[in-house]
């Protein structure tokens, strides 16, 4: 059963890039409001920011989304202080900086969440083990806490192994 759940885990991480259409420059606004992405004001806790980048870079894979597009449907998003914020942040850039979604995620994440919570996580799945866990709590774990340190799973090899 573990070398069932270890195979399993690894064929879901695997991507094939060379089956990915397009970016689509043509997906409304509306389109995107479809999915239902959620809007950001403040975060009482940091990783409900970095949660937030999560659900909305998940929408953006459903529409497939130029990284222009990403940034200003993203933009639109945020609301009350988050937004005051990204205003004054874009302003206080020079004229001729592209605005992409990269661009957005690091402001974001940098003003939002604080390094030392990402450091803290990152420890946390390293030292993640099974202990008293079920296989299915500690496959979940590992999930939920693999994004934090994602050089460790980038391929589905290291998967196994950290695993």
């Amino acid at each position: 059963m573990l070398t069932e759940t270890i195979n399993r885990m690894a064929n879901q991480g695997g991507r094939n890039t060379q089956d990915r259409p397009a970016p689509n420059q043509y997906c409304s606004f509306k389109d995107f409001i479809d999915t239902k992405p959620p809007s950001f004001r403040e975060a009482e806790e940091p990783l409900q920011a970095e949660e937030w980048l999560n659900t909305v870079e998940q929408k953006f894979r459903l529409l497939w989304l130029t990284e222009g597009l990403k940034a200003e449907y993203a933009a639109h998003q945020l609301q009350g202080p988050a937004s005051i914020w990204w205003n004054q942040y874009r302003e206080a850039l020079p004229d001729n900086t592209v605005i992409d979604w990269n661009l957005i995620c690091e402001a974001f994440k940098g003003y939002f969440i604080p390094p030392g919570v990402m450091e803290m996580k990152h420890t946390e799945f390293m030292q993640l083990t099974q202990g008293n866990k079920t296989l299915k709590e500690y496959l979940h774990a590992f999930n939920h806490l693999s994004r934090y340190a994602p050089e460790f799973v980038n391929t589905e090899a290291k998967k196994i192994a950290s695993f």
